[in-house]
C-alpha cells in the first residue's frame, strides 16, 4: 500500500500544480520531472555472516568399487545378485569370449611364423644366402607378433570381472544377452567392513571457490524425516563436470547411530570458512536486472538518485547478497521509491 501511495503522491501534485492560475498576466506551471521522488534510504552495513550453500545428492559407500569388463562385448554370465555377498577373486560375470579367443589364437599362430620365418633366415644370413637388413626385418616383426600376442591375452583375462575384495553387491547394472561397452560398470561392491557413507553433490563455481577440506556441514535426510546428521567436507573437484557444469564436493558423514543405505536422498547446508564480506541489501533496492547483474539507485551530494549495476551472488526471501567490491564508494541505497527513479533524478528522504 505504502509503494502506491509513493506513486500516485508526484502525480496527485504535477496534476495541481500544472494547472493556469486566474491571475491576469500570470501562468504558473510545474512539471512532473521537476517534482522530488519521496524515497527510503538505508545505510550499508558489512557483513560476514556465513551464508550456507545448499546443494542436494545422494549418499553412497565413500570407498565403493564400480567393477567393469575392460572389452566391451556380450555377456554371457551374471553370476552375482544385488545384496549377495562376495569373496575376493570370485566371477561375478563373464563375457562371451569367441572373439576374444579368436583374436589371441591368431596372435599366437603370426607369432610361431615370425619365430619360424626368423630361424630360417638366420641359417640363410650364416651361409651368406640372407642379408643382415632381412634378419633384422623378420627380428622387429616377431617381436611386435609377441606384443600383440601379450595385449590379446591380456584382454582375454579382463573378458570377465572378479571381485577384488570381499563386500556385498549394491548395486547390479547388467543382465546376461547385454551388449556392453567397455568401462561401464556391471556392478557396484562396497566392501566388507566399511562403515563410512559420503553425499557427493555439486556447487556453482562462485560457491566453490569459498569451500575448504574441513568445512562443517549439515545433512538432513529423507529416510529420517529430515533429520540431521553432521558431515565434513573431506573431498573438492578440481574440474568441473562438463555435463552439468559444477563442481563435486564429497561430504563424510557422521551417522551417530543411524542407518546408513547407498540411494538415501540427502540435502546438505555447507558451511565455508573462507565467506567473503558482503552487504544484504533488501529486495526493495533492486529495480530491474538480467540474470545475476541487477540495477540499484543510491543517493549523492546532490540531492538526487544515482543508478549502478551490480551482480549478486545470492537471492534470498527477501534480500539479496552482493559481495563488497561490488559497491564500493557507496555507504546508502534507496529503497522503497526506487522503481520510480532515473539517473538524476531529485529525491526526498522520508524517515
Amino acid at each position: 500500500m505504502k509503494r502506491h501511495i509513493y506513486f500516485l503522491l508526484p502525480i496527485l501534485l504535477a496534476t495541481f500544480f500544472s494547472c493556469k492560475t486566474d491571475y491576469p498576466g500570470q501562468e504558473v506551471t510545474t512539471t512532473f520531472s521537476e517534482a522530488p521522488v519521496p524515497v527510503a534510504i538505508v545505510p550499508l552495513e558489512l557483513s560476514t555472516t556465513v551464508l550456507p550453500i545448499e546443494a542436494g545428492g545422494t549418499i553412497g559407500a565413500k570407498e565403493e568399487a564400480r567393477l567393469s569388463f575392460k572389452i566391451g562385448g556380450v555377456i554371457r554370465q551374471v553370476n552375482a545378485k544385488e545384496g549377495e555377498y562376495v569373496r575376493r577373486g570370485s566371477t561375478l560375470a563373464r563375457l562371451n569370449s569367441t572373439e576374444i579367443d579368436a583374436q589371441v589364437s591368431k596372435a599366437q599362430r603370426a607369432k610361431e611364423k615370425w619365430a619360424r620365418d626368423l630361424e630360417r633366415v638366420k641359417k640363410l644370413y650364416a651361409e651368406g644366402a640372407a642379408t643382415l637388413e632381412q634378419v633384422e626385418g623378420l627380428t622387429t616383426a616377431l617381436e611386435v607378433a609377441v606384443a600383440d600376442l601379450e595385449i590379446a591375452g591380456f584382454n582375454q583375462a579382463y573378458a570377465k570381472i572378479t571381485a577384488p575384495v570381499n563386500g556385498r553387491i549394491v548395486k547390479r547394472l547388467a543382465e546376461p544377452g547385454e551388449l556392453i561397452g567397455p568401462g561401464s560398470p556391471v556392478f557396484i561392491v562396497v566392501g566388507e567392513g566399511n562403515g563410512s557413507y559420503v553425499l557427493r553433490v555439486g556447487v556453482a563455481d562462485r560457491e566453490v571457490l569459498t569451500l575448504a577440506p574441513g568445512d562443517r556441514a549439515e545433512v538432513r535426510l529423507d529416510a529420517y524425516q529430515g533429520a540431521v546428521v553432521p558431515a565434513t567436507v573431506t573431498e573438492i573437484a578440481a574440474a568441473a563436470d562438463p555435463r552439468t557444469g559444477t563442481f563435486a564436493v564429497e561430504l563424510t558423514l557422521d551417522p551417530q547411530g543411524k542407518t546408513l543405505r547407498n540411494g538415501f536422498i540427502g540435502r546438505a547446508s555447507i558451511y565455508p570458512s573462507r565467506q567473503a564480506k558482503h552487504y544484504r541489501l533488501p529486495l526493495d533496492a533492486l529495480v530491474e536486472g538480467e540474470g545475476r547483474n541487477v540495477r540499484i539507485f543510491y543517493p549523492n551530494e546532490a540531492g538526487t538518485a544515482s543508478a549502478k549495476t551490480v551482480r549478486f551472488s545470492r537471492l534470498l526471501d527477501d534480500e539479496f547478497i552482493v559481495p563488497a567490491a561490488e559497491l564500493d564508494g557507496i555507504s546508502q541505497v534507496i529503497t522503497k521509491g526506487a522503481a520510480y527513479l532515473t539517473e538524476g533524478r531529485k529525491i526526498t528522504p522520508q524517515h
